[in-house]
């Protein structure tokens, strides 16, 4: 299976220098253009999506990631963006969405 990454220009060049297949987005049509293309390619196992990218999406992420197995969908800071700390409960909750 492959990873695919969905993502602003910025972001994308460290994913594209590591080797993973990149999607450069910068609207809200282009992340839903490049989220339906991932989705209908059989082989991609992972798509990580960049925090700028999937709030453009996010009602759209959020759906699949609590409906479907496969693609596992990740979703990552932004380069530049100011990092969010969150509570073990609270990540548990956005990932799996159990509260504990």
């Amino acid at each position: 299976m492959n990873i695919l990454c969905i993502a602003d220009r910025d972001s994308g060049l460290g994913f594209r220098l590591a080797g993973v297949e990149t999607r450069d987005v910068s609207t809200k049509d282009e992340a839903l253009e490049a989220l339906d293309a991932a989705l209908s390619r059989e082989n991609i196992g992972v798509i990580i999506v960049t925090e700028r990218c999937a709030s453009f999406i996010q009602d759209r992420i959020e759906d699949l990631m609590y409906s479907k197995k496969l693609p596992l969908i990740l979703e990552v800071p932004s380069r530049g963006e100011p990092k969010k700390k969150l509570s073990a409960g609270a990540m548990l909750k956005k990932a799996i969405g159990i509260s504990v």
